[in-house]
């Protein structure tokens, strides 16, 4: 196809820091189907800036982040639940060690 025939690009969405958004529009731009969302919640993969039960489900720019991370490693190697739980806390234990390393070097 000819570049000028289609003459603009489809950038990526990328939330803002600090911004929230619903669950529809989670689920819109992180291609995550609402039960796996809430799957992942269930499980403490991510969690909902606001009470579900309250004020609906409202994810900010990190789980947005974090789901499209999920989406793509299921997707791409097949990872299922179980796998993804290991994959955090494996993320969450390297953050933890980066930070106790930062901390000792800045002694």
């Amino acid at each position: 196809m000819n570049a000028l025939a289609f003459p603009f690009v489809l950038q990526r969405f990328e939330p803002a820091a600090g911004e929230v958004y619903p669950i529809d529009v989670v689920v819109h731009i992180t291609q995550t189907p609402r039960y796996l969302i809430a799957v992942y919640c269930r499980h403490g993969l991510i969690a909902p800036v606001t009470s579900p039960a309250s004020e609906g489900w409202w994810f900010d720019d990190e789980a947005i982040h974090e789901l499209r991370h999920f989406e793509r490693l299921r997707r791409e190697l097949g990872l299922d639940l179980p796998a993804l739980r290991l994959v955090v806390e494996l993320r969450r234990e390297v953050e933890r060690l980066r930070d106790e390393v930062r901390f000792l070097r800045g002694r």
